[in-house]
């Protein structure tokens, strides 16, 4: 691709607590082959020394892009981060970098360039991203979210591998479907690049939604297709502070919710077997999950309207719980 030709790319940046890893987050940006780049960075009311992390790069990210944008300001959760940086962004392609993950260099030039080569259908172009722990180093993940030396006996390496091994498709063959975006999340955020316009046409992100990927994958697919790159173009961080992590009961009910408001739509398009597997599985996680009374559980899921939308006969168990 021609660089001096390039679209703009808006690079984004949304910094929660990561002091030891947003250094090495914003550089990996400043180190892309790609040249054409504006970035924003929006420090989340981040309570460690995020901010002054982030001053320190100031002058470099001035010097390297076409555009630099930091704003330090109070908390509002990352969908309202992504939505304020998508308002003011102004390049052809938006791809988001947690502040703990790095980019590798070609990331930009491989996405955009598959992006450029493809049709109007494409929505956005993904590469696989391999895992690294906290000093940097690479590792291995086991299946119950283990950190082991890389290469390691029963471990992954790369994130499209752990996450699909129990699915019944291949992702270099269909990747980004809805029908297998349904069943789970597995595209690694930190490895993509996205149409801006895509974006903007799906509404952005849901504000208070923990569960901002999986979503916009959802909405995305719906309407356009995904292009997989089959090479590693980003590292993801695995720490003590993953939400994943830290965050398991809190994302189990909103992986029901969202999959609950899905049922519409899997319904007409013959998709009701994979949507009641997946809700069915989630629903008797969150009831199994934490110390909490069941009915407590049942009482919560009743109240944010998930119970409207499982079948009769497991609906009418739950209500005798509850009675």
């Amino acid at each position: 691709m021609d660089q001096n030709r390039s679209p703009l790319v808006t690079a984004v940046i949304p910094v929660y607590n990561h002091e030891k890893y947003v250094r090495e987050s914003v550089q990996s940006i400043i180190r892309q082959s790609y040249t054409n780049i504006e970035l924003i960075v929006i420090n989340d009311g981040s309570q460690d020394h995020s901010h002054e992390a982030v001053l320190t790069l100031t002058a470099e990210c001035e010097r390297r892009f076409v555009r630099f944008e930091y704003i330090n300001r109070e908390n509002r959760g990352v969908s309202a981060t992504l939505n304020q940086a998508l308002g003011i962004a102004a390049g052809k392609y938006f791809s988001v970098l947690a502040s703990d993950d790095v980019a590798l260099p070609n990331k930009f030039s491989r996405l955009v360039e598959a992006l450029e080569s493809s049709d109007e259908s494409a929505a956005a172009a993904f590469g696989n991203a391999s895992f690294i722990d906290e000093h940097g180093r690479a590792a291995g993940l086991d299946t119950k979210g283990n950190v082991h030396e890389a290469g390691s006996c029963k471990t992954f390496g790369t994130f499209l591998d752990l996450y699909t091994r129990q699915r019944n498709f291949d992702y270099r063959i269909e990747f980004g479907s809805y029908r297998t975006l349904i069943g789970g999340n597995y595209i690694p955020a930190m490895s993509g690049v996205l149409k801006t316009a895509g974006i903007k046409e799906v509404g952005g992100w849901t504000e208070g939604n923990v569960l901002e990927d999986w979503e916009m994958w959802l909405k995305l697919s719906k309407q356009h297709k995904f292009l997989f790159i089959d090479e590693t173009v980003a590292l993801y961080r695995i720490h003590g502070q993953n939400s994943q992590q830290t965050m398991m009961p809190t994302l189990l009910r909103a992986s029901l919710t969202l999959v609950a408001r899905e049922k519409e739509y899997c319904v007409r398009h013959g998709l009701t077997r994979e949507w009641k597997s997946l809700s069915y599985n989630l629903l008797f996680a969150v009831l199994r999950d934490g110390d909490s009374p069941i009915k407590d559980k049942l009482r919560e899921l009743r109240s944010a309207g998930v119970l409207s939308f499982i079948g009769f006969h497991l609906r009418a168990r739950c209500k005798r719980i509850l009675s």
